[in-house]
């Protein structure tokens, strides 16, 4: 067999990885407009964006759906930090340091470099992160915690009738 000279053994993930979650960060981010939003709502708004229909059961979500999607509210904070961490030393975006806690927001460079993806993924997250921010923006933190603690028991629970049937339990 020959060896791909291309090929290395270096981690080849690229789904839920720093840059992935990162690059989501900053559309979501460019698309407030210069607004500035914490890490809470961040993360939050980037489930909302690509889980689209746990809000709005007219339409189909970015990402399909998946069991139990819901605890990625919790594991993913500590990758969209990484990837903000990542976006920040590219420059991509600015870090505001107030009394009330740290909160991120686009930058000039943001826009440029958002301008030139132009994939079908890419355009999609652009349109559904408007769509999220236009729903929720009047939301205030503890609103919007809420409404997740209200919702959250259905995300992605339409798979445990399927594991009963499927005798998983």
């Amino acid at each position: 067999m020959m060896k791909n000279k291309f090929y290395s053994k270096r981690n080849i993930n690229v789904f839920n990885t720093p840059i992935e979650i990162g690059l989501r960060a900053l559309i979501i981010l460019n698309e407030l407009s210069g607004e500035s939003i914490d890490l809470n709502r961040l993360v939050i708004y980037d489930y909302l964006v690509t889980h689209s229909s746990d809000f709005n059961e007219g339409m189909n979500s970015l990402h399909p759906p998946s069991p139990h999607r819901s605890g990625e509210l919790i594991i993913k904070r500590k990758i969209m930090q990484e990837g903000i961490n990542l976006m920040y030393s590219k420059e991509l975006l600015d870090i505001e340091y107030t009394k009330d806690g740290i909160y991120y927001k686009a930058n000039q460079l943001s826009s440029f470099f958002i301008g030139y993806l132009d994939s079908t993924y890419a355009l999609n997250l652009m349109k559904f992160s408007k769509m999220v921010i236009q729903r929720f923006k009047y939301y205030s933190d503890k609103e919007l915690s809420l409404f997740v603690k209200v919702n959250i028991p259905k995300w992605g629970s339409e798979f445990t009738k399927e594991s009963l049937v499927r005798g998983d339990i």
